[in-house]
């Protein structure tokens, strides 16, 4: 955030809701929360702003509403929370009309505020910039997505100081990703799902499971069952939420293009498209480019990785290319030893065979994933491609 974005003005409000809202917004990484009286709040606003404002309104009384649309006069670009007394839809319309970005009932509860505040983010930006989401995506099982997910989620926590890497199994039946790093965790994405829109930044971070080199696992759900809870909107949530607390989110997807594998894909800035050179392989392959075609996804969103490349198959890899009259992106040897031996050690492969060739081949992917000098990011809460209007799921949900 930057100085001016940083700091809140809480107005005419003072006792226990004062310390709730402070709390909050503490949280949020406000760093300078001034809870003034108008006159004050005008000189802020004179002299530089704010990144929010608090602004109590009441019904039969214009003071709160008068005040809110002179701050949007002074500061048209400032997110205005109003609270009310009672959730009356005229006091709310006035109240929007006025310049209000969200309307809390008073006294003021912490879960309520803290939604209010990550729609706000989400809505505005707030100067956060947003990292980049990678789904990894293979037609069927058994093609290694979930060996290239993990070890592309370590080759970019590794490719640059201080980044943060989140990696995400959605493989709700079956996922693979706790076994291929030996890991127990205490918590799965059902109940991030659950909980996203109420926690901050600190709180999110305990909902994964912290591995070395900064990375940080949302693993699959206990039950099949409880999988099958999660909509397509509430992995959107989540994936919204980890790109602005990440550098990188990296997604196994499932196998199967269902409401929530076409959400990340929908919402994902790069799809890893994994194949091999073998006829069923490469089929399956072209059914899921026509998809994506139909999807209007552009041709640089997708990045298309054979694996195992080397072991015995039906196409050469010039064949491919001339198939899908497209170049591959990369290709991933075949080492099945390196492979089995760092799962079974529950270690990424960087580990446990430093110098193989499939450990240079896998740093050599993750650095084609890396942004372009720009840093691949999306202002105004607008991430990647999901706010294009391509894809089916976002016209599902918006129709």
């Amino acid at each position: 955030m930057s100085e001016s974005s940083s700091r809140a003005i809480i107005l005419d409000t003072s006792g226990r809701e004062l310390d709730t809202i402070r709390q909050k917004l503490e949280e949020r990484e406000y760093t300078e929360i001034l809870a003034l009286a108008w006159p004050e709040a005008t000189k802020v606003l004179h002299n530089g702003g704010s990144g929010l404002a608090v602004v109590p309104i009441d019904v039969g009384d214009d003071t709160g509403i008068g005040r809110i649309e002179e701050m949007k006069r002074m500061r048209p670009e400032i997110p205005i929370i109003a609270t009310g007394p009672a959730p009356i839809p005229d006091l709310i319309l006035r109240a929007i009309r006025a310049g209000a970005i969200e309307f809390l009932v008073r006294p003021v509860q912490p879960t309520e505020l803290a939604q209010a505040l990550e729609r706000i983010r989400f809505k505005t930006g707030l100067d956060r910039s947003y990292g980049k989401c990678i789904a990894v995506y293979t037609a069927k099982g058994g093609m290694g997505g979930t060996t290239l997910a993990v070890n592309t989620a370590f080759a970019l926590a590794r490719s640059e100081a201080e980044r943060r890497v989140a990696l995400v199994d959605l493989v709700v039946m079956g996922g693979d990703v706790r076994i291929f790093l030996d890991m127990k965790p205490e918590r799965t994405i059902k109940d991030l799902a659950e909980e996203i829109d109420s926690l901050s930044r600190h709180e999110l971070v305990r909902y994964l499971h912290p591995l070395e080199e900064g990375v940080y696992v949302c693993a699959d759900p206990n039950l099949p069952d409880e999988g099958e809870l999660l909509t397509g909107r509430r992995i959107v949530s989540v994936l919204r939420r980890l790109t602005q607390e990440f550098a990188y989110t990296v997604v196994d997807c499932e196998h199967t293009l269902n409401e929530r594998t076409l959400a990340v894909l929908d919402f994902a800035d790069e799809i890893v498209l994994i194949t091999h050179l073998t006829l069923p392989a490469v089929r399956g392959l072209q059914r899921t480019l026509d998809v994506f075609a139909r999807l209007n996804y552009p041709p640089e969103k997708v990045s298309i990785v054979v694996n195992r490349h080397g072991s015995k198959g039906d196409l050469t890899l010039s064949d491919l290319e001339k198939v899908l009259e497209r170049p591959v992106t990369a290709t991933i040897p075949n080492d099945y030893k390196a492979t089995i031996d760092a799962a079974a050690r529950g270690l990424p492969i960087y580990q446990s065979a430093p110098k193989s060739k499939i450990a240079s081949a896998l740093d050599r992917l993750a650095a084609n994933l890396k942004p372009s000098s720009d840093g691949g990011k999306a202002a105004n809460g607008d991430h990647g491609s999901h706010g294009k209007g391509s894809g089916l799921f976002r016209r599902k949900t918006e129709a």
